[in-house]
């Protein structure tokens, strides 16, 4: 019988030698949960530090988690890891997360996950139904987009099987190209879509009439309803079996269609007052996006964002002009997005830069530096309080740690975005004073919310936090459904959700307290990664420049303060504060003996 939550299961794929084989996934996955966690310690094992991207012997690493398949709310999840052609200045390891039925019928197939290696020597495509897999020919599938891509599949495989797959972009190794599934399905960040483009990978297709096995599925219904009611009204969403991608999909695609006077109003979600007329119009270029298999985060920073893009800062500014571009550069025109973004996706003209991802274009153009909405690590921005305002200072130094000591731009939703949803500095259902208390409850100060308190108090959520999304990204849940569940409509929330999921589906009961040191075990795994990558306290100094710019309130950093916050960061996470790497005493309090000894044996102790 399988075990509860996890299929115990693990399929690897060696295509330069056309083997596909099994493995038991349940060892590593009661030490590291699942998704973020289980790729890392897989990375670790298997990644040479030293290797480019589309260097065959990267993996493609696409793992499940324990809730993935089952009612837990926002559980359609998959993260997808490796080394990312996005990353910059130099490549690393980081990862991708996608919603949909994709995760979770690889589950019904009967896999926790997907381990891809090597390069298949003409174009292929994964099959898999029901335990079985086989490498298909996908000659016939090799420049379609990835709608039509996974129309084929389905066509020829049947009903019901859930395709995620790469267009043009990634055949064509676009740094900033994505894998897609269903129509808003992806895994965006990264770049990943190229690495599947580099391995000659299509599409990966699944089929499953499997089921996942839930302990106590009584608890399990009882738990959903407490956090249902926690939730405000705009994510009340609770999945059924085949339907568990709709919490996943539902605050992220819902609002990009909203209309107004016949205007698409929104590109992104996350892009209000952005319009392309008529209608029509902008639904195209937005499609087109998806066909192609690009990054929308990276396109929408470029130039959609208008006066706020790469393009529209630089355009501004006299730096970027028609002449380097070939054609009219006219952002607001969606004539010239339905032009650009095949030149992107095909390498061709001015595409061509621009498929490096825009701080690899800027160096190959040799100018707009100054005008990149970049913060650090080859990642635009994200609720990093300067570009589109939120969070407000001293907030977004929260962010300012969190963007320094990750691989891309990180999970901030948890602090920045729930501070903005619960009290919208003024105008939300919670006083700063409420806040404030639930802050000393969770935090263990107010200061670490408080408007009035500075520099003070700002490492430790940001470890709380760090810790908490390495477990959403391992269960899997989603983020934007707001875990963890610090805050509810009467002030409190309740931060054991993840650990009640996690209880109710496995029968393995965690506190709180252990979720979250599984969490802390898996991010000092991930700095392990990084620091034999290459990665030193200088590369989390990198965002000071971008943070030292002022804010919407004309608020930029302090330098000597920050560095003085990212030693107390080091202290709390037990790292070395001269280079940021972490120390024997804390790898074996954590049982990764095995990692310090490697570690040890490069001398990147700290």
């Amino acid at each position: 019988m399988a075990p509860y939550g996890w299929t115990g299961r693990l399929l690897r794929v060696d295509l330069t030698n056309d083997r596909v084989w099994t493995e038991d996934s349940l060892g590593i996955a009661r030490r590291f949960i699942g998704g973020r966690g289980v790729a890392a310690w897989i990375g670790w094992r298997e990644i040479p530090p030293e290797i480019d991207a589309f260097h065959p012997e990267n993996r493609l690493i696409f793992m499940t988690g324990p809730l993935t398949g089952t009612l837990s709310p926002a559980s359609g999840r998959i993260v997808v890891c490796g080394k990312a052609p996005q990353s910059y200045p130099r490549i690393h390891y980081t990862r991708s997360n996608m919603g949909g039925h994709w995760g979770p019928e690889l589950k019904y197939a009967g896999f926790d996950g997907i381990v891809v290696q090597g390069k298949a020597q003409s174009p292929v495509y994964l099959w898999i139904e029901d335990g079985e897999a086989e490498i298909l020919d996908a000659n016939w599938l090799w420049g379609l987009d990835t709608f039509e891509a996974q129309k084929r599949l389905v066509e020829r495989h049947g009903r019901g099987t859930q395709v995620c797959c790469i267009g043009p972009a990634g055949e064509n190794l676009v740094r900033i190209a994505v894998i897609q599934s269903g129509m808003e399905n992806a895994a965006g960040q990264g770049g990943l879509g190229a690495v599947m483009g580099s391995k000659n990978l299509k599409a990966i297709a699944v089929k499953g009439s499997g089921r996942v096995e839930v302990a106590r599925p009584k608890r399990l219904i009882d738990v959903c309803n407490q956090i249902r009611r926690l939730r405000p009204p705009s994510s009340d969403v609770q999945p059924d079996r085949k339907a568990c991608s709709m919490a996943c999909t539902y605050q992220c695609s819902m609002r990009i269609y909203r209309t107004r006077k016949g205007e698409t109003v929104a590109f992104h979600c996350c892009s209000p007052g952005v319009s392309f007329k008529p209608l029509e119009k902008g639904a195209e270029v937005e499609l087109l996006c998806d066909k192609l298999g690009l990054n929308r985060w990276e396109i929408d920073w470029m130039g959609i964002r208008k006066e706020r893009s790469w393009f529209g800062k630089a355009k501004k500014n006299g730096i970027l002009s028609d002449e380097d571009f070939g054609m009219s550069l006219n952002p607001e025109d969606p004539d010239f997005w339905l032009k650009l973004l095949r030149k992107i996706a095909y390498r061709e003209g001015i595409g061509d830069i621009l498929a490096e991802g825009m701080p690899r274009a800027a160096d190959m153009l040799g100018k707009g530096w100054d005008e990149l909405p970049h913060v650090a690590h080859g990642y635009a921005a994200h609720w990093d309080g300067h570009l589109y305002g939120q969070p407000r200072f001293p907030h977004w130094l929260v962010s300012a740690l969190m963007w320094a000591t990750d691989t891309r731009d990180p999970l901030v939703h948890g602090y920045a975005q729930e501070l903005a949803r619960w009290y919208r500095y003024g105008g939300g259902p919670l006083t700063m004073k409420e806040i404030e208390r639930i802050s000393e409850r969770v935090y263990g100060s107010r200061l670490a919310v408080s408007l009035d308190s500075g520099y003070e108090c700002k490492a430790k959520p940001a470890v709380w936090h760090q810790n908490r999304d390495a477990i959403k990204d391992s269960l899997l849940v989603c983020d934007q459904m707001g875990f963890p569940l610090v805050y509810s409509r009467d002030g409190y929330g309740d931060t054991g959700a993840e650990a009640k999921l996690f209880s109710a589906v496995t029968g393995i009961d965690l506190t709180e307290a252990e979720l979250d040191r599984l969490g802390e075990r898996i991010i000092n795994l991930e700095r392990a990664i990084m620091v034999r990558e290459g990665w030193t306290r200088r590369d989390d100094e990198a965002v000071i420049p971008y943070f030292e710019r002022p804010d919407v309130e004309g608020i930029g950093m302090d330098r000597a303060k920050f560095q003085k916050m990212l030693d107390e960061y080091y202290e709390l996470r037990g790292w070395n504060k001269v280079n940021g790497y972490p120390t024997r005493e804390k790898l074996e309090e954590l049982d990764l003996k095995e990692v310090a000894d490697e570690l040890d044996r490069l001398g990147l102790l700290g």
